[in-house]
């Protein structure tokens, strides 16, 4: 059986889109692909655990990107691991981020919103999932390009995200459109933090279309630990790949609000450069804030 160690709850974006691989790993490749929830710390305290890991290709880490750009940022040491940690061999899915309320919020627009954040700066709460996540990036980019001042309020996982927007303990939410399929009939998606809209919810229009040009997704990818040699890593990243191609993985990924992606090793060590050149900035303004 193959071990893959997941950061956050079973119920959250990384828990569903690990459990979509689970479900034809046995058929595409004979084996079980048993999955390990271990929330805590942003994720950190699953990717702290990597370097113990051994390098056979059968003890895996699901990796979120940005959240582990911001992580050591954000923690330092504290953190339990480095970046250069991370070692990505399979992107195989995003999610744009939206910005959510309540179905039974007084904010029932986009300008809403924007009026009583302006009104009240400071007064106004948007949660999201913890310090140094893509939640958190999303909000301080918002605020940025706004010039806003709103509040944010971490809270463990997006499943607590959500309960506490529902629940009226925060204002709005940053959060995923993954949300806006599970969650629909209860909260309402102001805007997409996206390139474009998606066709999924064609009316919902893009932060740039509404004068704040944000894009913020949020990506998933399959790791090793660091120093796995090269044929190993593309040995996972060739039999992940022919189950995320599965026609019913990918339609799960499509109806469950997910934009499927493939990006394999090596080039993925080249997205992760990327990626860690991109948000590198933002985790180091977050971290300034806290001070």
């Amino acid at each position: 059986s193959v071990r893959l160690t997941v950061g956050f709850g079973p119920g959250g974006p990384s828990g569903i889109a690990a459990r979509f691989m689970q479900k034809r790993f046995t058929a595409v490749t004979g084996q079980d692909l048993i999955i390990i929830n271990k929330p805590g710390a942003g994720g950190a305290k699953a990717w702290s655990q990597i370097k113990k890991d051994k390098k056979d290709g059968y003890e895996l880490t699901l990796l979120n990107f940005p959240h582990t750009v911001l992580q050591p940022i954000a923690r330092g040491k504290n953190a339990g691991y480095t970046y250069d940690d991370i070692q990505p061999v399979l992107y195989y899915t995003s999610v744009p981020q939206v910005l959510a309320v309540r179905k039974e919020s007084p904010f029932k627009t986009f300008d809403d919103l924007i009026k009583a954040i302006k009104a009240k700066p400071g007064s106004i709460t948007i949660g999201g999932t913890g310090i140094g996540g893509s939640n958190h990036s999303a909000f301080y980019k918002f605020n940025k390009v706004g010039g806003l001042k709103a509040a944010y309020v971490p809270f463990k996982d997006t499943s607590s995200t959500i309960a506490g927007l529902k629940s009226g303990s925060t204002d709005a939410a940053w959060t995923f459109t993954t949300q806006g399929v599970k969650d629909g009939e209860s909260i309402r998606m102001l805007a997409i933090a996206a390139e474009k809209r998606m066709a999924l919810f064609p009316d919902l229009p893009t932060l740039t279309e509404l004068g704040y040009p944000v894009v913020d997704m949020a990506y998933w990818s399959i790791g090793v630990p660091p120093g796995t040699p090269a044929s190993i890593r593309k040995k996972v990243a060739e039999t992940f790949k022919k189950v995320v191609n599965d026609p019913s993985v990918k339609a799960d990924m499509d109806k469950g609000g997910y934009q499927p992606i493939l990006i394999s090793y090596p080039e993925s060590n080249k997205f992760k450069n990327e990626l860690g050149n991109n948000y590198g900035a933002v985790g180091r303004a977050l971290a300034k804030k806290k001070k």
